[in-house]
This record gives C-alpha cells, structure tokens and sequence, in this order.
C-alpha cells in the first residue's frame, strides 16, 4: 500500500496551527531546530518534510502528527480539552445546563 501525503495540505495545518498560538515562523523553526526559510518551504509545501520533522513540528505545536498529516483530531488530545475547558469556564449554571443536554445529543448521533 503507496499513501500519497499532500505536503501542501500539511503546510497549510501547521501555519494554522502555528498562527493559533501567535507563534511566528522563527520561533517555531527554532524550537524544531532548523531556520525561518526552510519552515517557510514546509508551510507553503514546496518542501517535502520528512517523518521526523513532522513529528518535532507536532511537538512544538502540541498537536497529533495524525492531525497535521490526515486531519485526523484525537478528542483525548490535552490541548484539545484544555480548550474545551477554557470554553466552558465562566458559563452560567443555564448555560451548563444546555451544553449537557447538547453533547448527549450529539453522542447520541454519533453511536
């Protein structure tokens, strides 16, 4: 089995992801260790990256290499509950109330 990865589509994940956490380009090339330019060409997907810098990207970004590689979001993802809670923070008892009811409908659905 041959899986074709789209670099551009990769790219265009961590930019997002990167931009999400107001990090720049140079920031993160320094955390994964390598210069502004060569991240620029993985971003724009001119430049295809390998295993292990998909991975020091994820780490850097503290998301899944299975999100940046084939959008796939893991649900037990800490970054992905920690804004999930950063949401519901501050919510009034109504508003809990609603989203309770919201996400047992919504598992419902997806059983």
């Amino acid at each position: 089995m041959n899986i074709e990865l789209d670099f551009k589509v990769i790219g265009e994940r961590i930019q997002k992801c990167r931009t999400e956490k107001k990090m720049t380009q140079a920031e993160l090339a320094e955390k994964i260790d390598t210069n502004q330019k060569h991240l620029s060409r993985i971003e724009c997907g001119y430049h295809r990256s390998t295993l292990d810098a998909i991975v020091a990207i994820a780490r850097a970004l503290d998301v899944s290499v299975d999100y940046l590689i084939a959008d796939y979001n893991d649900s037990n993802n800490p970054s992905t509950l920690q804004v999930i809670l950063d949401e519901i923070r501050g919510m009034t008892p109504k508003q809990l109330e609603m989203l309770q009811e919201n996400i047992k409908t919504i598992k419902k659905f997806n059983a």
